[in-house]
């Protein structure tokens, strides 16, 4: 069996508009592992969630997948994602008043959801229903009550008992904790990390926040525009990121060092380029205190297997 659970080759997602063809996610190529969590950092406009959206095939027109392909079990699954969408990759979204019903008991979803993508009874599903909301600490007894009757935070544990419900094999959390307080943004992550890992679950962690990252990831994807700017294990890239806009977001992430206390924290100059006015070379050379020639002509790989910089070049 391959170490290598998805992977994405030159995966392109754009958007025809009347301003011409735009390129939300540009030639972007990365693995999950089996019983991985890879996290995908970057500002709002990055392509993170497109990304995520596109794995498993929820892109509407005008977005469409125009380019790539996306492998999951050694089979290519680009074309068809509904095969896998529910029974084997699912999706937890940042809001979860978005994902359930308020008119349905978090029972009835739950049930459905099971009927739907697993051969079991209906008293099967109903007892998976209940040792799910169990598994993420909610009351069984509770199976018959609404969504408005749960806290945020509860809501998105019965979001997680629902994407955890057909025993995928790679579950993706766009956001999951951004609308909640930090107290309870610990609480689900700490969740969501310890169910998948006890199940031996991939996870592709989507967020803007470096701290969530460094609290549940094993490796770092970090995005710019729409394209793969670093990519590592997670105490590497913390501790020595190597592309500009990485060294940016760590030092433009707040720190409870004493040291720090009462210093300004660092901005990254300028704003994420819209996707109808690119630059040339690299995308994020106008806003990079290193950039020099070759980076407003020509676009960098990624190099020594870690950042799309040309600085890396000697190292590679």
């Amino acid at each position: 069996m391959t170490e290598t659970l998805l992977e994405l080759k030159g995966l392109e997602v754009t958007f025809t508009t009347r301003r011409g063809t735009l390129k939300a996610v540009d030639d972007l190529s990365l693995t999950v592992k089996r019983g991985e969590i890879l996290g995908i950092v970057g500002e709002s406009g990055a392509g993170k969630s497109m990304t995520g959206a596109a794995i498993i095939g929820l892109i509407d027109p005008p977005g469409r997948v125009s380019n790539g392909e996306i492998w999951f079990e050694q089979q290519r699954v680009d074309k068809n994602p509904e095969s896998m969408r529910g029974r084997q990759v699912s999706m937890v979204f940042q809001d979860p008043l978005t994902s359930l019903n308020p008119l349905r008991t978090v029972g009835d979803q739950l049930v459905e959801t099971i009927l739907a993508h697993m051969d079991v009874t209906k008293a099967e599903a109903l007892q998976r229903a209940r040792d799910g909301l169990t598994e993420v600490g909610i009351d069984p007894d509770r199976i018959n009550a609404y969504p408005h009757a749960f806290s945020g935070g509860m809501r998105q544990r019965v979001v997680i008992a629902l994407a955890l419900a057909t025993e995928p094999q790679l579950v993706i959390a766009d956001e999951p904790t951004t609308a909640l307080d930090v107290s309870v943004q610990a609480q689900v992550l700490d969740l969501l990390k310890k169910l998948c890992r006890e199940r031996g679950t991939s996870v592709i962690l989507i967020t803007h926040d470096m701290g969530v990252i460094a609290q549940t990831s094993d490796r770092i994807a970090v995005m710019y525009a729409g394209r793969l700017a670093e990519i590592g294990e997670t105490r590497e890239v913390l501790t020595n990121p190597q592309h500009p806009y990485t060294q940016g977001l760590m030092a433009s992430t707040p720190s409870v060092d004493a040291k720090s206390f009462g210093q300004e924290l660092f901005q990254i100059p300028g704003a994420m380029p819209k996707l109808d006015a690119l630059p040339s070379g690299c995308a994020f050379n106008p806003r990079c205190s290193q950039a020099h020639a070759r980076c407003q002509t020509d676009r960098p790989p990624i190099l020594a297997d870690r950042a799309a910089c040309w600085l890396m070049e000697n190292a590679s």
